[in-house]
């Protein structure tokens, strides 16, 4: 089988995974761009336009995004200190919260596959994979934590 199949199918099924935990766990309104979002922000802080640099994606397409999230209540906008006009995104006590189950999901998603697979595969699929960014130029984004969309939000 194709491995770039693979590895899609694997996004999907994390993607999936991770939908039905949230569900489960009391945000079964999450939709993908949201997690994006909230992975880029995490505990800090950032304006529009910051934060459509970070996820490389238009303003125009974020801003939809957040302000479906602010009306929903995951994300809070808060003054700037020094630019007026801006306002700066903040995750808001939910929106913390949905960041943590997710996160919670994705460590237990490792652990089980540390128990079914053992943990010297596990640590050398982590490698090829880094691997594999890292030859695509991939890893400022990886040691900033940063995930960004295959699609606009």
């Amino acid at each position: 089988m194709d491995l770039a199949i693979i590895i899609a199918g694997a996004n999907r099924a994390l993607a999936e995974r991770l939908s039905a935990d949230l569900a489960t766990a009391g945000f079964d309104f999450m939709r993908p761009g949201f997690g994006y979002v909230m992975r880029s922000l995490g505990d800090d802080s950032a304006t529009l336009t910051e934060l459509a640099e970070r996820l490389d994606v238009s303003k125009q397409a974020l801003k939809k995004v957040v302000d479906e999230m602010e009306s929903i209540g995951l994300i809070e906008r808060h003054p700037h200190a020094v630019d007026k006009r801006a306002k700066l995104l903040m995750l808001s006590a939910a929106g913390l919260r949905a960041r943590a189950a997710a996160l919670a999901t994705s460590a237990q998603i490792e652990a089980e596959l540390r128990e079914r697979i053992g943990e010297d595969a596990v640590d050398a699929t982590r490698a090829v994979l880094l691997d594999f960014i890292e030859r695509q130029g991939g890893m400022d984004d990886m040691r900033a934590m940063r995930a960004r969309p295959m699609f606009q939000l």
